[in-house]
Parts: structure tokens; sequence; C-alpha cells
């Protein structure tokens, strides 16, 4: 097997692509969470919109909550097979029977109905952060290069619209295969059969990555009671960190509304062809078309960020969106091949958003070290996904009180006003998140120059440090 080095360079595909394949096991769930989970639990399990939106919402904000656990631990975890990768095997079969769970309608009412799910929900989301965090950290420590990791963050997100492109397209036959009619068995048979594959994928992930060797003082356990001391004092030392590590603010700026804004367009989009368009054998089609074009599209960000700047990509991604959410919602065309085409624009801007954000993050770990010292990338990882999940559990409480507020009424026919509500919240509330998201990264400052730079200056410090040892 392939050994990575620490902070080596360009690195062998062999390890590019046994990394990057993990995000397609992680995004079988990920996807169906974000496509299906909100619309299965008004429209399959009959729980009102708004309280859908707190059920969704607790397991968002947990999600955050565990993640700079998660981050924090993994940091102090050291095992002869490294500080992340035993969490990936750890993780996988309990979050592919919690997948499985969460996506069973059992025979509940009421306030016991909603209590199952977020306790099945709150259980898949922790399960998930067990390998996910870890997953994520990986990618600071295989390489140093800013331009390596712009590679990775493409493969990744390549597996990742993947792993999307088959949750859009199977999911939905296995449902309709597996369940015969009854929508509920469907949606646990499906969830079990994507749960057992993505345990295979991550596997797979495991046993064709390395991490570098730690230094011998450095080898060592956790104990639980370090870990929670850790977490709290890292607490601290991260909003700490925030105030001098100003490109990782203002990522975590960009990622939050994003994740709060966005997220409303894939959330409705079963809505809306239910009940703008009234026709859900259409969503077979619209489904998997975004990641087709994410994948179409991550070479030509990749591309463009070399030749620019990971920012400029950022920002000529929000003008393509933009332009989509304003056609979608004023265009007076309401038809299945318009809103595909729309939907195609939309995905072509939105996914360079994917492949900045997971190679500016990497970037910023070195920014810390050259700032203040200290690399910490776990704990940047951890608290990134704390911004994005708590953003994704505001983005459910907004949904829930939004459609509620509209009239809308699940598996009822619905109201032009209602119609209309929903073509806003998934239009026009995007596009004020891709304005913000622009005001956050205007100033963004690291480029590959500047990386360079930084990463001449830590060299330096380093033989420095060792000459006078």
């Amino acid at each position: 097997m392939t050994r990575v080095v620490a902070g080596e360079g360009r690195l062998r595909w062999k390890v590019r692509l046994g990394y990057s394949v993990g995000d397609f096991g992680l995004n079988l769930f990920w996807q169906a969470i974000g496509l299906f989970l909100y619309f299965f639990y008004t429209d399959v399990m009959g729980i009102s919109p708004v309280w859908a939106g707190i059920a969704y919402s607790i397991a968002s904000v947990w999600d955050g909550i565990s993640d700079p656990i998660m981050g924090a631990i993994a940091d102090r975890t050291r095992t002869r097979l490294g500080r992340y990768r035993p969490y990936l095997l750890a993780g996988a079969i309990p979050c592919a029977i919690c997948f499985a769970l969460a996506f069973w309608a059992p025979p509940l009412k009421g306030a016991a109905l909603v209590a199952y799910a977020i306790l099945t929900h709150v259980a898949l989301r922790t399960a998930y952060t067990i390998m996910s965090i870890p997953y994520s950290s990986l990618s600071a420590r295989i390489t140093s290069d800013s331009n390596e990791r712009a590679v990775i963050a493409g493969c990744r997100v390549f597996f990742a619209a993947i792993g999307g492109l088959s949750v859009a397209i199977v999911f939905p036959l296995l449902v309709a295969a597996l369940g015969k009619g009854h929508e509920d068995i469907g949606y646990a048979l499906s969830a079990a059969i994507l749960g057992a594959l993505s345990v295979v994928v991550i596997t797979v992930t495991f046993f064709t990555t390395r991490e570098p060797a730690e230094p011998p003082s450095l080898e060592g356990g956790i104990s639980v009671a370090d870990a929670a001391t850790g977490f709290v004092r890292d607490i601290g030392q991260f909003w700490s960190m925030l105030k001098s590590n100003g490109p990782l603010a203002q990522v975590f700026g960009a990622i939050t509304v994003i994740s709060i804004a966005l997220t409303m367009f894939g959330k409705c989009i079963l809505y809306w062809f239910k009940y703008g368009l009234n026709d859900m054998n259409a969503v077979k089609l619209a489904l998997p078309i975004p990641a087709f074009v994410v994948i179409l599209t991550l070479p030509l960000w990749i591309a463009f960020a070399r030749r620019t700047s990971k920012r400029a990509a950022w920002m000529l991604g929000s003008v393509i969106a933009a332009v989509g959410y304003i056609a979608f919602f004023f265009n007076p065309v309401e038809t299945v091949p318009l809103t595909i085409l729309l939907m195609l624009v939309i995905t072509a801007g939105q996914s360079s958003y994917a492949v900045m954000f997971w190679s500016m993050v990497p970037d910023t770990v070195e920014y810390n070290e050259w700032k203040i010292g200290s690399r910490e990338e776990a704990k940047i990882f951890g608290f990134a996904a704390f911004a994005q999940k708590v953003a994704l559990g505001i983005n459910a409480i907004l949904l829930g009180q939004m459609l509620s507020f509209v009239g809308f009424v699940a598996n009822q026919p619905q109201s032009p006003e209602a119609v209309l509500g929903i073509k806003a919240i998934m239009s026009l509330v995007p596009l004020a998140g891709i304005v913000l998201s622009v005001l956050c990264l205007w100033r963004y400052p690291i480029d590959a120059s500047f990386h360079r730079g930084m990463l001449d200056d830590i060299a330096i410090r380093k033989e420095e440090a060792v000459f006078h040892a």
C-alpha cells in the first residue's frame, strides 16, 4: 500500500482516489438526508411542516455540536493506524443501521412519532460524525500543497456527486420497486441497501490510505476525561483563533450563510414537482441532473481556480447561480423542461462552492500555523462542520415556519399563494445567501502566491527551531 508522508506535495492517484471515494459512501447518507428526509417526515410519516422542521433542526444542531467534540477527540487520538482512520471503521456499520431506522415510519402518532423522528435522526447524525470529521481532517495531513488540495477537493466532490447521483436515481426507483405501493416500507428497505453499500466503500477508503507517522513523544491513547477537558478548552481557543485567523472567519461566514440559504432549493424541489408542477414522475429525471452538472463542471472550476484564485471561482459561481435563481422566480412558464434547465444553471454555479470550500479550509490551517504557530486540523474542520450543521438546523426551522406561513398542507391541493410561496422560498432565500457569501469573501487574501509564501515562512521557522534546539 502507498505510504503517505506528512507534508508531501503531489500524491499518487491511488491515494487520491482511495481517499476521495470515501465521499461517495458518506454522500449516500448525506444526500438522502438532504433530498428526502424532510419530505419523508411530512408526506410519508405525516408530521406537520413545523414539527418536521423542529425534528430536523434538533438533529442538525446536535450534529454541529458533536462535530467539534469529535474533532477534539480525533486530534488527541494516537494509534498505530493513525489519528483519524480508525474512526472510519468505527462509524460505518452504526451509521448504516441508524440510516435505515431514520427512514422507517413506525406505527406511532403525535408526540411519539415526532420523538422517534428526533431520536433516530440524532443517532444517525452522531454515527455520521464519527466518520465524517476524521475523514475530512485527513485532507490536511496527506499533503501540504495548495494546488494538490484543490485536486483532492475536486476528486472528493466528484465522488460526492456520484454518490448524490446514485441517491437521486436509485433511491426513488428502489422505493417504488421495494415498497410496491407502500412508501414507508420502500423507504426503509432502500435505506438499508444504501447503508450496506456505504459500509463497503468506507472500508475501501480505510485500506487504501495511510497517515504519516507520529513523533514518538505523541504516541499513546486518550481518555474520555482528557477529551472532555480538551474540548472545553478548545471552544475558547477556537473563538480566539477566529479573531486572529481572518481567512478562517471569512470562510466560516460564507459557508454559514450558504448552508442556511441554498439548501432551501434542494429541500423544496420535491414539493415543487409534486405541488407546483403536479408531476412527481418527472422527479426521477430531474433529481439526477444536478449531480451530472457537478461532475461535468468540477474540472472547469478546478482549472479556473488554479489559473486565477479560489476566491475568483467562488465569485464567478455566485454570479451564475444568482442568474439562475432570478430566472427561476420570475419566469412565467412553469414547465418541467424549463425547471430542469434552470436547475442546470443554478447547479453549474453552486458546484464551485463545494470545491472551493473544502480546498479553502486546509489553506486556513496553514494560515493558522503561520499566524499563531499551531495547525489544529481536526479542530478547524470540526468547527467548520459545526457552523455548517448549525446553519442547516436554522434552515430546517425556517423552512418549516415558511411552509406553514404560506399555507402548505401535505398531500392536499395547494392554493396559488402556497405554490408562489414555495417558489419564493426556493429561489429568493438562496439568492440572498449568495449575496451575503460574496460579501464575506470579498477580501479573502489567500491565493496560490500567498500560500506559497506562508509555507516558505513556516519551513524557515522549523529549520531555525531545529538549529537552535
